[in-house]
């Protein structure tokens, strides 16, 4: 048993002595990856009709970070991530049609956190490294805009805020460092977050008709909407309950799902803690 123990002991040792506090900040920008069918584009005359559909996700935006993390020994680490996303505006429905045209806009900014196990080469002056871990969003919500002059009569401008229900993703990323000494660096990375949200809640914020603002004389059946994961005779849904609804409750409707996946590159100074 001591010939066990002793050996264990001494790599114990060695890793603690060896182990450092490091805090990262970095910043980088992601693009949605293209295989997500978001929507679709229709072009409408009166002889001709086209329709396509648009591809992405809404995971493009600025990524900031802030990363304290702590080093076991020269090759094995953990992190825990703290990070604001702040997606970029991205068309998801749109039409083009004789009368006019309708559009629907939507963007998100977050804030998450990644917990993460950092795998790293040695090297003195520079070092590569691969990360990989989990994505958790905390805060934040979708934003839709919606223009809609398809009927000159009623020309609409409406806004909306969509929460998600808790949620979780993958991150993965490889990068360089460049060391300045023991104490400082800087690191460049390309990785991928792999990212869907479920719907919980959608509420309208904005409702403008031809100038006037109409929310106030929205009922909340109208103006908010709550995600359920099957629709029967008895939900709040005149779709499904023509009779039997409560315009003085949430419409009930079926959970939607958003995509933020992307691809990103980020750069960043690191500095290192301890001996």
């Amino acid at each position: 048993m001591k010939k066990l123990i002793l050996p264990v002991l001494a790599v114990m040792t060695l890793g603690t002595a060896s182990a450092q506090f490091n805090l990262g900040i970095s910043a980088g920008y992601g693009i949605g990856s293209p295989g997500h069918v978001m929507g679709t584009s229709t072009t409408s005359t009166l002889s001709s009709y086209n329709e396509e559909n648009i591809y992405g996700t809404l995971g493009s935006g600025i990524l900031a970070n802030l990363t304290p993390g702590y080093m076991f020994g020269e090759h094995f680490g953990i992190e825990l991530g703290l990070n604001g996303f702040f997606g970029s505006k991205t068309v998801v429905d749109e039409a083009t049609v004789p009368t006019g045209n309708y559009e629907r806009i939507q963007s998100s900014n977050q804030f998450r956190i990644s917990p993460a196990i950092v795998i790293k080469s040695g090297g003195e002056k520079i070092s590569a490294y691969a990360r990989g871990g989990l994505v958790l969003p905390l805060i934040g919500s979708v934003r839709s805009e919606v223009n809609n002059s398809t009927n000159p009569a009623a020309v609409t401008e409406v806004e909306l805020k969509t929460t998600g229900k808790v949620s979780l993703g993958y991150t993965g990323a490889v990068g360089l460092n460049v060391h300045f000494g023991q104490k400082f660096g800087f690191f460049a990375e390309v990785g991928a977050n792999s990212l869907r949200v479920k719907s919980k809640e959608t509420e309208i914020t904005k409702y403008v008709v031809n100038g006037s603002d109409e929310l106030g004389n929205m009922d909340t059946y109208d103006r908010e909407t709550v995600y359920v994961d099957e629709l029967t005779n008895s939900s709040n849904n005149t779709g499904t309950n023509p009779t039997g609804t409560d315009q003085n409750s949430a419409r009930e409707d079926l959970r939607e799902v958003a995509n933020f996946s992307n691809f990103f590159i980020q750069v960043g100074f690191k500095i290192t803690f301890g001996d």
